[in-house]
């Protein structure tokens, strides 16, 4: 009998070490993340062995709430396999997550943060040249080191000392300190902020909070708590940023912040059942949104980007047919297309992109036969 997640997460007494263990190994994958959030707090070696084992796991988010776990244990015997996972991922959410696990069982962070940078800035071979995906996106390598150093300390955010300098903080302590800004000015500058940078440390029973804070949150606050609900590695969040994945109820550039928010969240979760939703909103951002009379946000900034970027951070098997056809896509937004996004999020689902790919660079355009061939080159190492 498989048991539910609300359940799981509503009853964190309801299963012992041993139990959370089968759930991490045998569950579906969103009660595989709820089980490794609880067993980041457990003691026993079992458990570590099961989080270490889930650093290999086919969804992105169990590789991501692992890593998270073990880092919140802080075992040095872990560190190997931390590094180990940290080399060979592709998805952007789980590698950060494995460099800030792998610097808290004792890694360089200096190397772990050059990894991390090297993530954003990986190039592919264009038709004009070498570029990169991530930071098409708009996940460059800066922008992806300052998430790292979210995760080990975000009060040195925006001072940004040198990674030599850096004094990685205990997570309850950070934990303790965010929660009691976030709950002392929840609209304000630093409350909001906090509220993200706590959720990146993915606390429990996050989510119910979030939902209170959204009902008399004003645009700012919304985005913040939008932004939190991605972060915070919760499968709870997926309904919630579901939900506002295709507003159209709310002014054009208020509807396209909540699209935009809830893609990039729903990408962070990396929980591969929601891509059937990304993808349909795929295609009713390009036919009804960007683009239309009176959008001009639309045009301005494409979600689509987000879209595609999330497809990719899920590793979802069955966009990839539909992504080849962006590989041509040279000028279909003000950022100059979305062959990047295409080929990066074609990169992270691997193998299993390849049949398509390889029918592209059969029947595409010129475009996009060379940008499925340089996918294949790099998928192929």
């Amino acid at each position: 009998m498989r048991i539910g997640v609300r359940w799981l997460l509503g009853d964190p007494d309801g299963l012992d070490g041993p139990g959370l263990v089968r759930l991490v190994r045998h569950g579906d994958p969103p009660a595989q993340v709820a089980a490794a959030r609880r067993l980041g707090i457990l003691a026993e070696r079992e458990a570590a062995d099961a989080l270490v084992g889930a650093l290999g796991h086919a969804v992105p988010g169990v590789r991501r709430t692992a890593a998270m776990a073990l880092g919140r244990r802080g075992d040095p015997t872990d560190a190997a396999a931390l590094r180990a996972a940290l080399a060979s991922e592709r998805c952007t959410t789980p590698l950060i997550a494995m460099a800030a696990g792998w610097v808290r069982c004792g890694g360089d962070l200096t190397d772990a943060a050059e990894q991390v940078g090297l993530h954003g800035d990986a190039a592919q071979k264009t038709v004009g040249g070498w570029r990169s995906p991530s930071a098409a996106a708009g996940f460059g390598a800066r922008t992806l080191q300052r998430e790292l150093l979210q995760l080990l300390d975000p009060f040195a955010v925006g001072d940004e000392p040198p990674w030599a300098e850096v004094q990685v903080q205990p997570v309850d302590a950070l934990v303790a300190r965010l929660d009691a800004l976030a709950r002392r000015d929840p609209h304000g500058g630093h409350g909001r902020q906090a509220l993200e940078y706590l959720a990146a440390l993915e606390p429990p029973d996050l989510v119910p909070r979030l939902e209170l804070v959204r009902r008399d949150a004003g645009r700012r606050t919304d985005n913040s708590a939008l932004l939190a609900l991605g972060r915070c590695g919760d499968p709870l969040a997926a309904d919630l940023l579901l939900a506002d994945l295709d507003r159209i109820d709310v002014d054009p550039g208020r509807g396209f912040a909540y699209r935009r928010l809830s893609a990039i969240g729903l990408g962070r979760l990396g929980l591969p059942h929601v891509a059937p939703r990304i993808l349909r909103a795929l295609e009713v951002e390009a036919r009804d949104h960007e683009g239309r009379p009176g959008a001009g946000l639309g045009i301005q900034y494409p979600v689509r980007t987000n879209l595609i970027w999330a497809l990719g951070e899920v590793q979802a098997a069955r966009a990839a047919k539909v992504l080849v056809t962006y590989l041509g896509n040279m000028s279909g937004s003000a950022l100059g297309g979305f062959y990047l996004p295409a080929m990066g999020a074609l990169v992270k689902i691997g193998q299993a992109a390849v049949p398509a790919l390889e029918r592209a660079t059969r029947r595409g355009s010129s475009d996009e036969r060379a940008h499925a061939e340089a996918v294949l080159e790099a998928i192929r190492g």
